[in-house]
């Protein structure tokens, strides 16, 4: 028992004739006082907990009142606006960014204060070459309509990507097996074509009348045996033997590779790697070669007379470790827009003559590489091939 207890003199002709105390019984106030406070740090405990918890999500989440407010965003949300939480408070969804994935979720919140029920679908950002998932749920107290909305934005461009992957895989085996198949049927006969246009044009020499015939012939058997070599080399299994080696040692030595056609094309090659040292790759140096031999080469031919083809690289820092980013840039007209997405399809090609499965190949041994290739047009014109290799994870995590 808890008493309080309060004590005060009384007088008789001016003296104090003795102390009245009153005592009571305070046991109860001061356990609910006591209740109150553990209550109050239960409820701030549980507050910061829950702030905690929802800025540990790694996937943006928004919270609306029922006009459509921001009232809540968790850490995420933040980072990926780029805005802090006084400045996107009270805002709609549309007014934190015109991109993605802030225009999709807006849409969404639209569609799900209208219909009352849970919204879900996905949107891709082009300019970031990102996937989101979004969903959108209104919530409620219990008795009451809803109150607002919640969303949540999940980044699944790792799983798209895989599986858009996969699905190129089968189908680029699916193919392979068929083009290899179709280059083993072909090759017998063009030997045969081939080896009789010798014979012919040992007979009958340059200087008779069907020497025009035998040119073009000849022509046409070098086309279909390139083309027949592609095909065997597209059809194939890709076996490389990695090992670590210097991107700039491969990169010289493609460069080199294109010199007579690069003198004949009267277009330079700028290396602007040399005094670079970038820390090793695991590579298969002659298909890695391959590849920038290719990449050059097609920048050569794309470019004018008296232009420069560059070729550079340079270190990229991600989350998920560290890059080198390789680009070869020439002066010519460009892609395509709508040409783009079907740079890298078998026998896609634009180039009078060619057999629209080098850039193919060329994807293959850079995924082979777990390597990403992407083409793009750059803002001062011109095209621009950018390799993506990783560097050593033992390197890596001491660059770190």
């Amino acid at each position: 028992m808890l008493l309080e207890i309060n004590e005060r003199p009384f007088f008789e002709n001016r003296k104090v004739a003795g102390i009245i105390g009153v005592a009571r019984d305070i046991t109860e106030r001061k356990q609910t006082e006591a209740e109150q406070v553990r209550l109050q740090n239960a409820v701030e405990q549980a507050a910061q907990a829950w702030r905690l918890t929802f800025d540990a999500i790694e996937s943006p989440i928004v919270i609306l009142d029922l006009e459509g407010k921001i009232t809540r965003l968790n850490r995420v949300a933040r980072e990926v606006s780029g805005r802090s939480f006084e400045e996107i408070l009270g805002q709609s969804v549309e007014e934190i960014g015109v991109g993605q994935p802030w225009q999709a979720m807006a849409e969404f919140v639209k569609l799900c204060q209208k219909s009352r029920v849970a919204m879900s679908g996905q949107t891709r950002d082009v300019a970031t070459d990102r996937t989101w998932d979004i969903v959108a749920n209104p919530y409620t107290r219990i008795g009451d309509e809803a109150e607002g909305v919640v969303l949540v934005a999940r980044d699944i461009t790792g799983m798209v990507k895989l599986q858009e992957t996969l699905r190129r895989s089968e189908r680029m085996s699916e193919m392979g097996a068929l083009v290899a198949g179709v280059a083993h049927e072909v090759r017998n006969p063009l030997f045969s074509i081939s080896a009789t246009l010798d014979a012919c044009e040992a007979l009958f020499g340059e200087q008779t009348e069907q020497a025009e015939f035998m040119k073009m012939m000849r022509v046409a058997v070098d086309r279909l045996t390139q083309l027949m070599t592609e095909l065997l080399d597209y059809g194939k299994p890709m076996l490389l033997t990695l090992a670590e080696g210097s991107i700039q040692e491969v990169l010289m030595q493609a460069i080199n590779s294109c010199a007579p056609q690069s003198e004949r094309a009267r277009v330079a090659v700028c290396n602007r790697t040399a005094a670079s040292d970038f820390p090793p790759v695991m590579m298969d140096h002659g298909r890695l070669m391959q590849v920038f031999q290719n990449l050059i080469e097609n920048a050569i031919q794309h470019s004018p007379s008296r232009s420069t083809v560059t070729v550079e690289a340079i270190e990229v820092r991600e989350k998920d470790g560290m890059f080198i980013d390789c680009r070869v840039m020439d002066s010519g007209s460009g892609f395509r827009n709508e040409d783009l997405p079907k740079i890298f399809e078998p026998f896609f090609t634009r180039r009078r003559g060619g057999t629209g499965l080098g850039l193919s190949i060329v994807q293959r041994i850079v995924e082979e590489h777990q390597g990403v290739i992407k083409a793009s047009n750059r803002p001062q014109g011109g095209a621009c091939m950018t390799v993506r290799l990783a560097v050593l994870a033992s390197q890596s995590f001491v660059e770190a």
